[in-house]
């Protein structure tokens, strides 16, 4: 009996803007992952659509590839690819989702916050914000703002201010979350804007910090320009939320809504760090027309050495090729950096955690006993400051020590990259074997607040300061 397709598989097509030599294809699972195939997997699922029979399957991929495809090869496509990935009913789920190793540089802990039905409604009715009167009358608003902020002393009061009045720093932290979810919903606002559906937001730890991240999985179906899109609508949103936050100065003259504006901008230009999994790095991504650029490495690197082991990666472009070079040969040094200072930092950075932890746990016990609102809340956020960063870092070493552990034993150890996609060469009319391997795409991860360290140390610098202020009266 012939296989067939797995209920609500949507078969999107042509990967558009590729950086690849031969196109990918895209296949949509029904739980949302995405599945970059080669152009000969997409036919195969494609006739299996429309055809009652093997032979029949056959022939109409015979008649579209333009050469003579055996039922025998036809049927060792299906049992050998397209069954293990879950694209024909009665399969379990991709072998490379399950063995995965977690990679280093995903997330350690993460939970849903908003649900996706919700955010689809969200993302529908802010859709006109991107109709293009609108971005250019919200760009020059910007602009404006930031020229009043540049010229005028509003951002350095509102600084004073902040060291002056630490409990402000809670006011302007609740603004940064909100407007993290506000930047997360930018990105499926243009998502949808589009044509893409987006996904669930959720918050978890990225690395050290805490974060929320939205998946976007469903954008690639999206042409090069509507990707780039739905990786600038969070940054674009953030920018929406300053002219609503100058707004609320102009009618309050509260100067926390100044710092909030401040923050804003620091939030919008680590967006455009392209070394980690940020806006930046899949703005360079859908440029170079690359899924994934942390799966290049290795091949970039091998050639570079003047290795032929490019094994793992199919053959880019000249343009995309320069573009991923010049990716990994800065992003290489800097990650090797920062994981050895990582990894140098850890004993005084658990011994200092540990004991800070203890100090603001007493200090939130003596809060709650004293029924002092204000001290429990900046003895849990400090608490939380420290605790959330010992977390992710004990993540990224199990990762690391099980990639290791694996490295050395030998094993292959898979994650979460876009492999080679041959072309139909390598296929046998007698049904031989057929080296097509393929993986799922990552879910896009976008971190929310690397100010809170900023924002813990500027607390505990002005308690410290107050301290000695009122000892030496």
């Amino acid at each position: 009996m012939l296989p067939r397709l797995a209920q609500d598989i949507e078969l999107l097509g042509q990967y558009q803007g590729s950086g690849c030599t031969e196109p990918p294809y895209l296949i949509r699972l029904s739980d949302g992952r995405m599945l970059e195939v080669s152009w000969l997997l997409h036919l195969v699922a494609s006739a299996l659509r429309h055809e009652a029979d093997l032979r029949a399957v056959a022939a109409r991929v015979t008649a579209e590839c333009g050469r003579p495809i055996s039922p025998n090869s036809v049927m060792y496509v299906i049992e050998a690819k397209l069954r293990p990935l879950g694209i024909v009913e009665e399969s379990a789920s991709p072998p490379t989702a399950a063995t995965a190793a977690p990679p280093v540089l995903g997330l350690a802990v993460h939970a849903r916050v908003i649900p996706e039905w919700l955010v689809g409604a969200l993302a529908s009715f802010l859709r006109p914000l991107f109709l293009p009167p609108v971005v250019a009358g919200a760009l020059a608003g910007l602009i404006a703002v930031d020229a009043w902020l540049l010229l005028g002393p509003g951002a350095r009061g509102a600084m004073d201010q902040l060291l002056l009045h630490p409990e402000l720093s809670l006011a302007v932290l609740g603004i940064t979350l909100l407007a993290g979810v506000f930047h997360e919903l930018g990105h499926a606002t243009a998502s949808r804007y589009g044509g893409a559906k987006p996904g669930v937001i959720g918050a978890g730890i990225y690395l050290l910090w805490p974060v929320f991240y939205n998946d976007l999985n469903d954008s690639y179906r999206l042409s090069r320009a509507g990707r780039l899109r739905a990786d600038l609508g969070g940054v674009y949103f953030n920018g929406l939320c300053i002219l609503i936050l100058a707004a609320a100065y102009q009618f309050t003259g509260l100067e926390v809504f100044v710092a909030a504006i401040v923050v804003q901008h620091l939030a919008v230009l680590q967006q455009f760090v392209p070394f980690l999994r940020l806006d930046g790095y899949y703005i360079v991504s859908d440029l170079a027309g690359v899924p994934d650029l942390f799966a290049r490495i290795r091949p970039v690197l091998s050639g570079l050495v003047g290795r032929r082991g490019t094994q793992g990666a199919s053959p880019l472009t000249a343009r995309a090729q320069a573009v991923v070079t010049v990716w990994v040969v800065l992003s290489v040094p800097l990650l090797a950096a920062c994981v050895g200072l990582l990894l140098a930092s850890i004993p005084g950075f658990v011994a200092v955690a540990v004991e800070s932890i203890i100090l603001h746990g007493k200090a939130l016990a003596a809060g709650l006993a004293a029924g002092a609102v204000l001290k429990v809340a900046m003895s849990g956020l400090l608490l939380a400051a420290v605790s959330v960063p010992l977390l992710g870092m004990t993540a990224v070493l199990i990762r690391i020590l099980r990639l290791t552990s694996r490295s050395i034993r030998g094993r292959h150890f898979a994650v979460p990259v876009t492999p080679v996609r041959h072309a139909l060469s390598p296929l046998s009319p007698a049904g031989g074997p057929i080296p097509l391997p393929l993986a799922p795409k990552p879910v896009r991860q976008r971190p929310l607040l690397w100010l809170l360290s900023g924002l813990v140390v500027v607390l505990a610098g002005s308690f410290a300061a107050g301290n000695r202020l009122a000892r030496s009266r």
